[in-house]
């Protein structure tokens, strides 16, 4: 599961590696930051959904 192609997982760093690979340059890495930033927010948000959702079933 970890190794999923989303940003801020393991599998979104492979995903630079192979980019990197490619291209045979390096990603810069203020930008690979802010790529795994945004994936780390989304996930958040994501579980913050589920989490609603959850409650939402217990009580309603």
């Amino acid at each position: 599961m970890n190794l999923l192609p989303l940003p801020a997982l393991d599998g979104g760093r492979l995903v630079f590696l192979i980019i990197e690979a490619i291209r045979r340059k390096r990603v810069d890495p203020e930008l690979e930051a802010k790529v795994h930033f945004a994936g780390l927010m989304l996930l958040m948000l994501l579980m913050v959904v589920v989490m609603f959702n959850d409650i939402k079933r217990i009580f309603m």
